[in-house]
């Protein structure tokens, strides 16, 4: 007995790719990383942040469509930024943040 190959079966899967994400993922992955930004703006409020922390904080904000970020010197400034995102991100129905 011979076996059909679905469609499913005979695409070849883009490994290389993530699967789309939607916007309340990354929001939600965006509150998450604010979170770690805070715990380190704790414990030390002039440490320089680290470039990955920075460049994750820019993968997020180009995955809603949000300009580029400046770079952050500390991290508060870094909080400001990811606050500054999640506002205009989260704010697409005309409702004000409070």
């Amino acid at each position: 007995m011979s076996r059909q190959i679905t469609s499913a079966e005979s695409t070849p899967r883009k490994r290389n790719q993530p699967a789309p994400r939607t916007r309340e993922q990354v929001l939600a992955e965006l509150r998450g990383l604010g979170g770690l930004v805070l715990e380190q703006a704790l414990l030390d409020a002039t440490t320089r942040p680290l470039k990955s922390l920075l460049e994750w904080t820019e993968r997020l904000a180009n995955e809603l469509g949000e300009p580029r970020p400046g770079r952050a010197s500390n991290y508060p400034e870094l909080l400001r930024v990811i606050v500054a995102i999640s506002r205009r991100a989260g704010n697409t129905t005309g409702l004000k943040v409070a």
